[in-house]
């Protein structure tokens, strides 16, 4: 039993000069801190099993009281300096005073806890006296002189140094870290949100850090340790844990402070009921007890067991399922209005800049402000032009976001080239408008007739869309002189961008526009036809909200206009891709005025497509269209008029509609429902990969339904050397959900497709 109590004291010693290590040779405050959280963690650990070794000590016959002596005078710094840390931001994430948790992080700094992480060594060096049988001399950590760990940690901090932008903090530490517009979490629900955003930030740190180091197992294992107990913290955050009302660890989880202001918790309890959650979080927190939070003080289960066990845990496992409970979290916040900021913690603010830091640094004193403040973007400048496009065409996130902040800059502020004079025209008045055509236009047109392939083009107009909201006159002139010179497939992009922006009155694009909805090729004629419908709502939409529903151009008659020569299959098409502009980005204020209209084309689409859906004796095709119509989802209507049409595949009218919805001409409403549909629509059109990449993302933010992981599994399953992803992503469904038979039914036959595949190949 000594010798055990004495191998753990030894194991405990070691991982905090390990954790002590990684802290120092990182500058960056928060990323120390939140490594040095498990030396707090594992300073009680010591404080723990050397009080338990104590009696076996002097039963035995040894003299201890220098050992009893340097324990308790160790155990009382403990309790005056790191005691409260270790429960509420290192072991457990419990409720404190707001200002006394920062407080509590930055004492978390390099001088006090290099006496703890010295104390714990000078303890257990201190048995060497005692000459007890099995004790092994102290020796420094390999990992503590090898140069490469170092320079892996200073890499890391040179990357957290070119991080000059600010970011949104929501979570309950961002008033401790540098360029962050923080958030106050003053409420209980708000504060526990602020939890969570935190436990978040937390374990996506570590698990980065234990990514670039995982070839050194003691480190790998003290990450794992630190992210199960980070994961178990996060579900008692989100989930009230079931506990006596006397215990210790009695809090309230954000579902049932979520209740407590009169909103709804769906998102949370639904994937409780639906998940095997007490299940999973059960296993991760015997982990956690211990290994993680403590190091299991019964002399039964030795260090190597304990090791042994914690080195077979499925970490993977644990981490899929604290992704569900992740987007879970996130599902909660969108619910409800004043917890979304939660959500987007860690967004990226441009526009915002931030004065010099009062973050108190983990070790040393905090650098003086900067002397000069940082240069203007030059916005006028060719280079820079040319290296920002290259960011946006070929960088990661932040370096597109860098630069379509800076060309959001240049298209407003850079040098003006021409000026464009528009006339808006009212009955018998005019109103007159001048627009600038600018040096950072120019560049674009140029780039634009600079050869650029398809793929890079359609770059382009991306940024042109991200860029929309300054000024979008110029940039929608951009696309109409560029457009001359287009195929017929960049024309038809062009006409969906135009209609995206909306610039009215802008001649020049209704002259393109109206000539495009006359051109040869039918998919051109469509897009134009939607984007002039997109313009007017949003243009008409305006001005009627500010004219107290004056009118400029009557509805019924510009749809007329547009449809009244098409044949009948193309008009239904047409009339269901304006339907959808109610249901898309635009709706809302500005679809308001249009609502009788809408209503009209509502019942005027169940008219036409009726007689399509050869319909059974229970009319039960036509009531599922009433309830498509209803819900707004006018890609779940094509695909329902799709699977119904007598002949199937072969009918003129089902390539139609399913590539109408695939292009985005037919607008999928922003809901699970519609993009539930689309993917089906992928399916429909024989491209799995597609569909996968809808129901992928739907999947993983709706945790809580079960249908929508099971169709992940059903597209994956028609994919072409997916299979072996079926099998496991159908296990992983059948691990984490309580499976109804329809649905336990529904996996069985992926499997068989899966099988008979198989015996085929």
């Amino acid at each position: 039993m000594i010798q055990d109590r004495i191998e753990k004291l030894r194991f405990i010693a070691e991982e905090m000069q390990i954790a002590f290590h990684l802290a120092t040779n990182l500058t960056d405050p928060f990323f120390a801190r939140t490594i040095a959280r498990h030396i707090l963690v594992r300073a009680e650990n010591l404080i723990a099993h050397a009080r338990g070794l104590r009696r076996p000590l002097r039963d035995a016959g040894f003299e201890i009281n220098a050992f009893h002596t340097a324990k308790e005078v160790y155990a009382t710094e403990f309790e005056e300096y790191f005691k409260v840390a270790r429960h509420k931001i290192g072991a457990h994430v419990q409720d404190f005073d707001f200002g006394k948790r920062i407080e509590l992080w930055n004492d978390i700094e390099i001088v006090k806890l290099s006496y703890f992480v010295d104390g714990a060594r000078e303890i257990y060096e201190g048995l060497a006296a005692l000459t007890v049988p099995g004790y092994v001399p102290y020796a420094v950590p390999a990992e503590l002189s090898d140069p490469k760990i170092v320079e892996i940690l200073h890499q890391i901090q040179r990357s957290l140094d070119a991080r000059t932008w600010v970011e949104m903090g929501a979570d309950s530490l961002a008033m401790a870290r540098g360029n962050t517009s923080a958030v106050l979490n003053a409420t209980p629900v708000h504060a526990r949100a602020g939890q969570l955003a935190l436990i978040r930030r937390w374990i996506a740190l570590q698990l980065e850090l234990r990514g670039k180091l995982a070839a050194y197992l003691p480190i790998a294992r003290l990450f794992k340790e630190r992210i199960v107990t980070d994961i178990v913290s996060f579900c008692d955050c989100l989930v009230t844990r079931p506990v006596a009302a006397d215990a210790l660890q009695v809090m309230d989880g954000l579902n049932k402070l979520v209740r407590a202001e009169n909103q709804s918790s769906a998102a949370i309890d639904d994937f409780v009921s639906a998940s095997h959650f007490e299940t999973h979080l059960a296993a991760i927190r015997r982990v956690r007890d211990k290994t993680g939070a403590h190091l299991e003080i019964d002399e039964a289960e030795t260090l190597p067991m304990l090791l042994a066990d914690l080195d077979v845990f499925d970490l993977d496992k644990a981490l899929a399922f604290y992704a569900r409970v992740v987007a879970v979290f996130n599902k909660q916040c969108f619910a409800v209005f004043f917890l979304r900021m939660y959500a987007a913690d860690g967004t990226r603010l441009y526009g915002a800049t931030m004065g010099h830091s009062a973050v108190k640094p983990f070790a040393g004193v905090a650098e003086p402000p900067p002397s000069v403040p940082p240069a203007l973007p030059l916005i006028n400048d060719e280079q820079e032009y040319a290296k920002n496009l290259t960011r946006w065409l070929d960088g990661d996130e932040n370096q597109k976001g860098t630069a379509r902040d800076f060309f959001w800059k240049a298209y407003v502020g850079s040098d003006s080239i021409e000026d464009i004079k528009e006339t808006e025209h009212f009955g018998s008045s005019a109103r007159y408008h001048q627009h600038q055509f600018r040096k950072a236009h120019q560049f674009l047109l140029e780039a634009l007739n600079d050869g650029l392939s398809d793929f890079y083009f359609k770059g382009v107009l991306d940024l042109v869309m991200a860029c929309q909201g300054g000024a979008p006159y110029p940039l929608s002139e951009v696309l109409v002189r560029y457009a001359p010179h287009a195929t017929v497939f960049r024309q038809y992009l062009i006409c969906h961008v135009l209609g995206e922006i909306g610039s009215e009155p802008h001649k020049s694009v209704s002259d393109f526009l109206d000539a495009q909805a006359h051109s040869p090729n039918w998919l051109v004629r469509l897009e134009a036809m939607v984007a002039r419908y997109k313009s007017f709502i949003k243009n008409e939409g305006v001005f009627r909200a500010n004219h107290k529903g004056q009118t400029k151009v009557e509805h019924d008659a510009l749809v007329a206009s547009m449809t009244q020569v098409t044949s009948p299959y193309k008009r239904l098409i047409c009339l269901l891709g304006f339907a959808s502009v109610h249901t898309g980005p635009l709706a809302g204020v500005l679809t308001t005025p249009f609502s009788s209209n809408y209503t009209a084309l509502q019942a005027e689409l169940e008219m036409l497509i009726l007689p399509l859906l050869n319909d059974d004796a229970a009319n039960s095709k036509a009531a599922m269209l009433k309830q498509l119509i209803q819900t707004h989802d006018y890609v779940g209507v094509s695909v329902h008029i799709a699977i119904n049409l007598n002949g199937g595949e072969s009918h003129p009218l089902y390539a139609a509609l399913v590539d109408a919805c695939c292009r985005g001409t037919i607008i999928a409403a922003s809901n699970n429902q519609a993009r539930r549909h689309l993917a089906m629509s992928y399916l429909l059109k024989k491209d799995p990969l597609l569909a996968f990449e809808i129901a992928g993302p739907l999947a993983d933010r709706n945790p809580d339904c079960i249908d929508a992981q099971i169709l992940v599994a059903q597209i994956l399953g028609e994919i072409v050397g997916a299979e072996a992803e079926a099998r496991e992503h159908v296990s992983s469904i059948r691990s984490a959900y309580k499976l109804s038979a329809m649905q336990e039914a529904v996996l069985a036959a992926v499997e068989t497709e899966d099988q008979n595949r198989r015996t085929r190949q």
